[in-house]
């Protein structure tokens, strides 16, 4: 079992004690394990398997948890929740997958009006007994009833940094087999979006049935869909389903553009094909019977009239054409980022102290590094009032006094209230290196509220970026309603940059909104919204926005050397 995969578990535990009333701090407890596991750097099976760590070592796994953890690696089950799931109807977590209804929602329409499954809610919905709980709304009815086809979907699709863990895993599984020449995990992976449905896993073998049997005994195997000598699928015991081929050499760069592609951006291309006399498919360019092209992707696309285009650009919005015409953008890297500008301590909701967040972050090779820990709304968290954030910034500043080649920066992530005013007053923020300011509360409001508090937090002279500006968690919560082009007018205008946040449960701005709000002239910054130095890695992910988005390395902030990137803030062009 991989991590994500205990901490799934873990996941559901917690929705089936709140769902049943346990006590909340059980609940958290379970709930905070979950996420530790889930961005815990190694694998809790090699662990447990080799016994060399003990897990209460872990923070926030106790001797319960460690021991509930070994019980899920050694027989690939939780006895805690499939009892826990045992006092429910066997429909009632399905309602889980309909965006908006968490575990306080379901148990509210489980208790008041019996709901058991998808069909109960769909009943109650049509004879308007919803509207009338608490906290159902007509907005949330029409979310309800857009979502109801979502319980039904056998398929979960896995957040990328989940499908990451898993795919290097059965990689690296797969190349230890030996006889693996060429291997690459190609489909929506490689195109890097925030979720993934399955694996699609290519490889060119001396002997690819022998790789087939491997595959096959992998540990985390399930179930053995199909099995041939070039081509098998597996169900994974996480549910994720896992297929592998395996290709001649003469055709893996056929085949690895065939099953990147997204299907319009293939349609595209097949099409250009077509035009000028060759058939185009997953064997190989095609000129008649004869093969032309297909040993490499740059064969096809060169042969085609057309640059090769990065993996994250293959989704038919235009890539092709600028391809063609040779004006495709030069990505930004990772190796391009120079800081990271949302991360949180132990002072507010975070598990580390800034040295320590310093610490990981100078391991990384970065220059600097924003903390901002959350301003005093967010009472969830002990938010910041201006006493103890001017009493952090004068720690900070005692730091880099004595820092040598890194700096951090006095900031904050500073909460835009319901009423459209900031957390904290200007003569604190005038203070600070820099602000990111960001919505949590009133994410209900009309699409005019939300769009002016953002219009105006980013006109504010002290905000320097809007963070996770949607207010999006991938697969649990839609973006709030605002209108993202007079957003990204007034952050154009004032200079004032969008975050694009790289933790893998918010992955905010969506790529298409990044892509579009750069065509307005606003500049970005990249951030990890770090709870714990491990999490510093989430950076990848934010890349992975950026690239989806067509960004290069001059779009981005936070790619520029220290002062440079002081020199290109808000604050210091006022």
């Amino acid at each position: 079992m991989q991590n994500p995969d205990i901490a799934r578990l873990f996941d559901e535990v917690a929705d089936l004690l709140e769902i049943q009333d346990a006590n909340p701090f059980r609940v958290r407890a379970y709930r905070n394990a979950a996420r530790t596991i889930r961005d815990f750097p190694e694998p809790l099976t090699d662990l447990v398997r080799a016994g060399t760590k003990d897990l209460t070592e872990i923070p926030g796994i106790g001797d319960d948890l460690a021991e509930k953890i070994t019980e899920i690696v050694t027989s690939g089950a939780l006895p805690l929740q499939q009892q826990l799931a045992r006092k429910l109807p066997a429909g009632l977590l399905d309602l889980l997958r309909i965006p908006g209804l968490g575990p306080k929602r379901v148990k509210l329409l489980y208790k008041k009006l019996k709901v058991k499954s998808a069909a109960d809610l769909a009943k109650a919905l049509d004879a308007g007994k919803v509207q009338k709980l608490k906290g159902f709304g007509p907005k949330m009815e029409e979310k309800m009833r857009a979502g109801l086809g979502q319980a039904q979907v056998t398929e979960r699709r896995m957040l990328l940094n989940e499908a990451e863990t898993q795919a290097t895993a059965v990689v690296a599984y797969l190349q230890a087999g030996g006889g693996v020449r060429q291997i690459e995990v190609a489909g929506s992976y490689r195109r890097r979006r925030e979720t993934i449905g399955d694996l699609d896993i290519l490889v060119t073998s001396d002997s690819s049935a022998q790789v087939m049997d491997r595959f096959a005994t992998y540990g985390d195997v399930a179930d053995v869909v199909s099995k041939g000598d070039t081509r098998a699928t597996v169900k994974l015991r996480g549910g994720l389903q896992v297929d592998l081929r395996a290709v001649e050499p003469a055709a893996y760069g056929a085949a690895l553009q065939y099953f990147t592609g997204s299907k319009a951006h293939n349609v595209e291309l097949r099409k250009i094909a077509q035009e000028q006399g060759y058939k185009l498919n997953e064997y190989g360019l095609f000129k008649g019977t004869r093969r032309v092209a297909g040993k490499t992707e740059a064969e096809i696309y060169n042969t085609l009239g057309l640059d090769w285009m990065p993996p994250e650009l293959r989704e038919a919005r235009g890539e092709i054409a600028l391809a063609r015409e040779h004006r495709l953008p030069r990505l930004v890297e990772l190796t391009d980022m120079r800081g990271d500008l949302q991360m949180h301590t132990s002072a507010t909701d975070g598990k580390g102290t800034f040295e320590e967040m310093a610490q990981a972050a100078r391991a990384l090779d970065y220059q600097y590094i924003a903390i901002t820990d959350h301003s005093q709304r967010v009472t969830m968290t002990h938010g910041l009032d201006p006493r103890r954030l001017r009493a952090q910034w004068k720690a900070i500043d005692a730091w880099n006094a004595a820092a040598r080649g890194f700096t951090i920066l006095k900031s904050v992530e500073l909460d835009i209230l319901e009423n459209g005013k900031l957390d904290l007053p200007d003569d604190v923020l005038a203070e600070a290196d820099y602000v990111v300011a960001t919505i949590h509360y009133g994410l209900t409001q009309a699409e005019q509220q939300l769009t002016r508090r953002l219009v105006d937090a980013a006109e504010h002279p002290f905000v320097d970026a809007i963070g996770h500006p949607t207010g999006r968690l991938v697969g649990k919560r839609e973006p709030y309603p605002a209108d993202f082009e007079a957003v990204s007018r007034a952050c154009a205008a004032a200079g004032c940059a969008l975050e694009l946040n790289g933790h893998p449960e918010r992955m905010d701005l969506p790529d298409t909104l990044a892509a579009a709000a750069k065509q307005w002239g606003v500049r970005f910054v990249l951030s990890t919204d770090s709870h714990q130095p491990g999490n510093l890695t989430f950076m990848r992910y934010a890349v992975d926005l950026a690239r989806r988005a067509g960004l290069e390395a001059r779009d981005i902030l936070n790619t520029r050397p220290l002062a440079a990137f002081q020199r290109e803030l808000k604050r210091a062009r006022q």
